[in-house]
């Protein structure tokens, strides 16, 4: 895992309580049990923890926390 990846996961861990070890790269966050309102909040926890914007919807449960931290990182890149 990449640093912002390692971030995320600190997010899902602790204000999602994803067990810390259920968390990898490629993990999906419909097999992490996420539907598509906890993706809503987890957006938000996202937007606090990086300072980037993420628009309702843009993250999917087919998603990976690697796709995620892409969109992150593209997002502090357009900063």
């Amino acid at each position: 895992m990449n640093a912002t990846e390692e971030r995320m996961a600190a997010v899902l861990s602790t204000r999602f309580k994803v067990e810390r070890g259920a968390i990898r790269s490629e993990s999906v966050f419909g097999a992490l049990r996420f539907d598509s309102l906890t993706l809503i909040e987890l957006g938000l926890a996202l937007e606090d923890e990086f300072g980037v914007l993420i628009e309702d919807g843009e993250l999917t449960v087919s998603m990976t926390v690697r796709d995620a931290a892409r969109l992150v990182e593209a997002r502090e890149a357009a900063l």
